[in-house]
This record gives C-alpha cells, sequence and structure tokens, in this order.
C-alpha cells in the first residue's frame, strides 16, 4: 500500500514555498520554478486520485447528486482546481506579458486598493486550501493510492 502522504505534504511546502519565494525574493526564477513543481505535484495528485475524480464528475453530471456527501466533494475539487488553474494562468500571463495585470476593484465601487490578478488569486487559493486541508486533516494520511 503507497501512500499519497507525501504528495500531500509536496504540495502543501510547494505552495507555501512559492508563497515565501515571492515575499522574500521578488524577482527571480526561483518562484517560477517551485510554482511549476507545484502544477506538477498537482498533476501527479490528479493522475493518483484517478478512479476517485472519475466517480466524482459522474456526481457533477447528477444534478440529484451534487448536495451529497460526494456531490459537494466534487464542487469542492472542481473548484480547487479552477482556482489552481486561474493560479497558474495568471502567472503564466504575468509572465508572458512582462507586467503585473491588475484588478482595480475601484471602478465596481469596491474601496480597496489595486490588486495584481496572480496576487489576488494565490490569495483565494491560500483561504481555499487552507479550509480544505483543515476539514481533511485526518484522512490525508491514511490516504491510499487505489
Amino acid at each position: 500500500m503507497r501512500s499519497r502522504w507525501l504528495v500531500h505534504l509536496a504540495l502543501l511546502a510547494t505552495f507555501v514555498a512559492s508563497l515565501a519565494t515571492v515575499v522574500l525574493i521578488p524577482a527571480g526564477w526561483l518562484h517560477i520554478v517551485v510554482g511549476l513543481v507545484f502544477v506538477a505535484l498537482a498533476g501527479v495528485h490528479v493522475v493518483q486520485r484517478r478512479h476517485t475524480v472519475a466517480r466524482l464528475l459522474g456526481s457533477l453530471a447528477r444534478a440529484g447528486g451534487w448536495f451529497t456527501r460526494r456531490g459537494r466533494l466534487a464542487w469542492s475539487d472542481l473548484v480547487l482546481v479552477l482556482l489552481s488553474l486561474n493560479l497558474f494562468v495568471s502567472g503564466t500571463v504575468d509572465w508572458l506579458s512582462g507586467t503585473k495585470v491588475t484588478v482595480q476593484p475601484r471602478e465596481v465601487g469596491i474601496p480597496v486598493r489595486d490588486f495584481g490578478w496572480h496576487a489576488l488569486s494565490a490569495m483565494v487559493l491560500l483561504v481555499y486550501l487552507c479550509v480544505h486541508v483543515a476539514r481533511r486533516w485526518g484522512r490525508l494520511r491514511r490516504s491510499t493510492i487505489r
């Protein structure tokens, strides 16, 4: 029986390391490399869960199952995938354009300062990951690859 604990731990560590590299070394390739390692590990995680992912996608296809435990888990995982993809895309757009794409909430009447799309995406994903991990902490160490 192989444990996914190392992949879970590596996912958490690379996400935290990616955030830390931005704070400690604002310009440089280290953040890009660590971020790409996070994306690769997320891919490994999805491949490890391919049977679960297939069942969860089936739950999304049936509207009646959306409010069951499996349906809520499917929606949660879908949101996590979309937030991760958004983070990857926003970072890629920033890198390719050479400038930070900004979100300007003042234009829609929200009185807060402008945010970088990538930074805002990272903060939203961070909050979601904290909730995701907190709700599943007890099962993370016991999960296995089938």
